[in-house]
């Protein structure tokens, strides 16, 4: 039978009888030392850890007097030679058990691209920090509000460029729109649309290639952008509230701007199909400034409006929510109140001016349908002739006498004269049935109070009249739609239930309280990162992302003595006992802070680092045997000379002096710890699992917790820190690793550093 796992919120704690040191006087203890960590706040547990091996070294230290060591250069000469002085000089300087369990070898290696020169650098490192790596481009997800009933509201899925703007997202939209309607597949949606690049790389291939089929397919492709784009522009994302619309984002903003501060993450972004604009128009087709030429001047006074400049016509922003009458149970004032609730509406009208208040009920009338289910649109008189011109969008001037001028429009009423309307009025949702099953009302953006009259009037917001005179709202105003008692009966509460039962006017998340299903699209399973599966990431790849070539735009070759553009490389020369991989999950970039939340999947055995490691140099020659039997004598003198200062060397096998210690002979590592944080980048919680060594069990710390843990839960997105442990390493013992003798004195002398180098014979790499 499978064992069960614990459930850490019933299990109760182990208890262990053991000598142990409490937190608190930990955390005083290394405050002394460093003062970033005195006091109660967040630290990262990479910078106590690095801390604390610092630390440790030092004073573990054998070397008292630290020699300036210059680094040496690559030179020509072969890689095992340059590893080991860097390695030799190294441990001149330190040289403590910490060392010898912790530190590795890197080689850094730097190509120039004009002369082909490699540098490299072989320089000591306590833990390896991986990347997680990423694509350039990022997964967005948009829930669009199409204007047509017949369409659905779906959530779609895009991919965009990390550094994109919210055009860019619009436009790879407008490309999944396009290929729904004509059943083609499209291109990568990552490929850039309308830029210079693109424009350069059509106007080249234009002028080299005189096909016309290739003329033929430039074009179709142009057209296609211009396609894409006008989509775009008939699209607008917003900022959504609860059940309401705050502001309109500008297409030109970053993605940067929209992300989460904490996580970094992009939240859906609300879209909705807005009225296009038309483009301006002009009889000649050559002015381009929208007015019209002195030719033009002799149309006829009936059409005023088609010769007037279609770009001088403005469009006009009106965000729409949705309000209702609800019991509040021990109400303060009023044991009613307007609740707002449902999806909200955006609008863009054109020439709003011109539209009467009739006009304007009836195109608020219609669009609103689709977001209430099953709500009866009641008309009851009024003006008939907005709906014989769609809802006053096409013919929103009246008739015009002979010089333009309108002759049934009124003047445009101030808004000095509007009605307010206070909580204990009868008209706020009853009274009398108007014509369309509302009253519109100019409120706040949250819909909570009037948008024009002070806080202390107690108004719910001004009437906006259903009538034949020109509309008093303006182009950014929200409105809200007051929904009669009556239509609010009959239509069961739109669906939506309020719940003041907890009070304090906790009210539930804009996606519980939507009343449209919005329904995932096909684009949804076309998601996903180019690493990993199903979003997660192996630590092989996190490795290949660390031994990945970059490109440096300047760095000084010592061949050519100037600087040059190089190529530089990371990869392993000399694996340590034990090793400590970081995870980079917080990344601080000049526009955001976020922590990557991605699942690495790490092996709990059978780690194998010599992916990554350094080929050995081929062009390096062996020492004739004669040259090894005299190296060999002057060796065993040096050692005699030796061994009267400090002794017989005692080092096992895994010291960092032995000769049989080359550091590339084993590769496969296990896991025994891992370090876990839990929360955002502003704040979290550390806890820790740990295998025991004593029955092969793996347990996870959660401060004065502890609780048993099956193996595969250990790997999880908030793995944070992995500790490894090399196998040849698994059955040894301190003595192996470090000379245990007990020394007189402080520490060790530079000369006799020396002398204990001499002893030590260079690892050969056959």
């Amino acid at each position: 039978a499978p064992a069960k796992k614990t459930n850490p919120n019933t299990a109760s704690s182990t208890p262990i009888i053991a000598p142990s040191l409490t937190p608190k006087t930990f955390r005083e203890s290394i405050g002394k030392f460093n003062d970033q960590f005195a006091g109660n706040e967040q630290h990262d547990a990479q910078e106590l850890l690095a801390f604390l091996l610092s630390g440790l070294s030092e004073d573990l230290n054998r070397i008292m007097e630290k020699p300036y060591i210059e680094a040496p250069d690559s030179d020509g000469r072969p890689d095992e030679e340059l590893a080991d002085i860097w390695w030799t000089n190294h441990l001149k300087r330190e040289l403590s058990i910490i060392e010898a369990l912790f530190t590795g070898q890197y080689k850094s290696s730097l190509t120039c691209k004009t002369c082909k020169y490699e540098s490299a650098r072989f320089e000591p490192f306590a833990y390896l920090q991986l990347p997680l790596p990423e694509d350039d481009q990022i997964t967005v997800q948009c829930i669009l509000y199409p204007i047509s009933e017949e369409k659905d509201i779906l959530k779609y899925s895009v991919r965009v460029r990390h550094d994109g703007t919210v055009n860019d997202v619009l436009i790879s939209l407008a490309k999944v729109l396009h290929t729904d309607e004509s059943g083609s597949a499209e291109p990568n949606e990552g490929d850039e649309v309308t830029t210079d690049q693109n424009k350069r790389e059509n106007n080249s291939t234009k002028e080299t290639n005189y096909d016309s089929d290739s003329s033929d397919e430039g074009d179709s492709k142009s057209d296609k952008n211009s396609l894409y784009t006008e989509t775009a522009q008939s699209m607008a994302v917003v900022d959504m509230g609860e059940s309401c619309i705050r502001k309109i984002i500008p297409h030109s903003w970053a993605l940067s701007k929209l992300s989460i501060q904490d996580s970094g993450e992009i939240p859906p972004l609300h879209v909705y199909e807005i009225d296009p604009v038309i483009k301006s128009s002009n009889t000649n087709g050559n002015n381009t400034n929208g007015t019209t030429n002195s030719s033009n001047d002799s149309s006829t006074g009936d059409n005023v409006e088609q010769s007037k400049p279609v770009s001088s016509v403005k469009s006009s922003y009106l965000a729409i929510s949705q309000r209702k009458l609800d019991f509040v149970p021990g109400p303060f004032l009023h044991p009613f109140q307007l609740a707002v609730f449902g999806s909200p509406l955006l609008l863009r009208v054109r020439d709003l001016e011109g539209y009467t208040g009739n006009d304007l009920y009836a195109l608020i009338s219609k669009r609103i349908r689709r977001f209430v289910p099953n709500a009866p649109m009641v008309h009851e008189g009024g003006s008939t002739s907005s709906q014989n011109s769609d809802f006053g969008q096409d013919n929103a001037l009246s008739s015009t006498n002979d010089k333009g001028v309108a002759t049934t429009r009124q003047l445009r009423r101030g808004r000095q004269h509007r009605q307010k309307t206070t909580a204990d009025m009868e008209t706020v949702s009853a009274g009398e049935i108007p014509p369309y099953g509302f009253r519109l009302r100019l409120v706040s953006r949250d819909g909570s109070r009037c948008a024009l009259c002070p806080w202390f009037a107690c108004c719910v917001g001004c009437v906006i009249p259903c009538d034949d005179f020109p509309t008093i709202a303006m182009c950014g105003d929200s409105i809200a739609i007051d929904w009669h008692l009556s239509v609010d009966l009959q239509c069961g509460g739109f669906g939506w239930k309020i719940n003041f039962s907890e009070s304090a006017g906790i009210q539930a998340s804009v996606h519980q309280r939507a009343l449209v299903k919005v329904k995932k699209h096909s684009s949804f399973n076309n998601g996903g990162k180019m690493y990993g599966y199903n979003g997660s990431i192996t630590l092989e790849e996190c490795l290949d992302s660390f031994a990945k070539e970059e490109k440096i735009p300047e760095a000084y070759c010592s061949k050519c003595q100037e600087f040059r553009i190089q190529t530089k490389r990371m990869s392993l020369w000399r694996f340590p006992p034990f090793v400590i991989i970081h995870l980079k999950r917080f990344q601080f970039t000049q526009h955001m802070r976020r922590k990557l939340r991605d699942l690495v999947v790490f092996p709990i055995e059978g780690l194998d680092l010599s992916r990554i490691v350094a080929p050995s140099s081929t062009n390096h020659e062996h020492p004739s045997n004669g040259d090894k039997s005299s190296k060999s004598s002057e060796k065993s003198t040096s050692e005699s000379d030796s061994s009267d200062a400090i002794g017989d060397y005692n080092g096992g096998n895994l010291h960092p002096l032995s000769k049989n210690n080359c550091g590339r002979s084993e590769s496969i590592y296990d896991l025994y710890g891992v370090v876990h944080h839990q929360g955002a980048l502003s704040g979290g919680h550390y806890v820790a699992s740990l295998k025991s060594d004593l029955d092969n069990k793996w347990r996870l710390f959660n401060d004065a917790q502890i609780y048993e843990l099956l193996s595969r839960d250990v790997v999880d997105p908030s793995a944070y820190i992995l500790f490894y442990m090399r196998r040849d390493a698994k059955d040894a013992k301190l003595e192996d690793f470090w000379d245990t003798r007990e020394r007189e004195g402080k520490g060790m002398t530079e000369e006799e550093v020396e002398k204990m180098m001499k002893q030590r014979d260079r690892c050969v790499i056959s």
